[in-house]
């Protein structure tokens, strides 16, 4: 990621990946990945890898993976999480930035993987610089799949909205930068509409598909309100699938999957 100011590891797994809102959004992200990924064996880079619990689930299906990251701590977390699910074989761990990737010698990979929000962390001219890095990267008609937050949340806007927080309701909505926290860390975040992710990559990538993640599930951030509601989070990611192939909506879920494909 692009700024130095990272989550504490313990905390990001906490607060984000293990929350309950965060895993039924990361079941929705893995359901699309397995049914691309229907061939044991394929090579995948994973950008912003974090504390490695996709790389994990990759590796578990039978997948190659080089799981990258910025922070050499949630890299040594990772590496951990994979020796106790007996992956390591399937992973290989390396610190890189997004401005490493143009040096990056690895042989090209049927998947580049940017999982909820890594791109959030660079503006939108920062990430057209990734387009041709990455197409490189890929083998001829690879793809690349990355999941952002947008600059519009329904839920996010009605919640505040409802309890009169006027700045947070449309904050994503700005057009500076904003400070997305984590336990006393963060970083500063962009937040990018699908069309201007499609515009970044266009010149190298053509579309695939464009899908919301959190349409009706909440973001994280209100785990402390219905993060203990279940059943309440299963039914709202059952309408979630209902909406999944609504491409529009896509901009106003918490986050949105993109998927794209290089040109040949």
């Amino acid at each position: 990621m692009a700024s130095p100011l990272q989550p504490d590891p313990s905390a990001y797994d906490r607060e984000f990946t293990f929350s309950r809102i965060g895993m039924v959004q990361r079941r929705m992200v893995w359901g699309y990945l397995d049914h691309m990924l229907q061939m044991p064996g394929m090579q995948v880079l994973e950008l912003n890898c974090g504390t490695g619990t996709d790389a994990v689930h990759l590796a578990r299906n039978g997948h190659r993976v080089l799981a990258t990251d910025i922070s050499e701590e949630m890299l040594r977390v990772a590496r951990e999480k994979a020796r106790q699910f007996g992956v390591e074989d399937r992973i290989t761990h390396l610190r890189l930035g997004f401005d490493d990737l143009p040096n990056l010698t690895t042989p090209p990979v049927d998947l580049v993987l940017s999982n909820f929000g890594g791109f959030n962390c660079i503006d939108a001219d920062h990430l057209a610089t990734l387009a041709d890095p990455i197409a490189n990267a890929l083998k001829p008609g690879g793809r690349l799949i990355a999941v952002l937050m947008p600059d519009r949340c329904i839920a996010e806007t009605v919640y505040h909205f409802l309890h009169g927080e006027w700045s947070e309701a449309f904050r994503r909505g700005r057009h500076d930068p904003v400070w997305a926290g984590l336990s006393g860390t963060g970083a500063v975040t962009w937040y990018h509409s699908p069309k201007r992710v499609h515009e970044a990559f266009a010149r190298r990538f053509k579309v695939v598909n464009i899908r919301p993640i959190g349409l009706f599930v909440p973001p994280t951030h209100l785990e402390h309100r219905l993060g203990h509601r279940s059943r309440t989070l299963e039914h709202l990611g059952r309408w979630d699938q209902r909406f999944a192939n609504i491409r529009w909506t896509a901009r106003y879920a918490d986050h949105f999957l993109i998927d794209l494909e290089r040109r040949r």
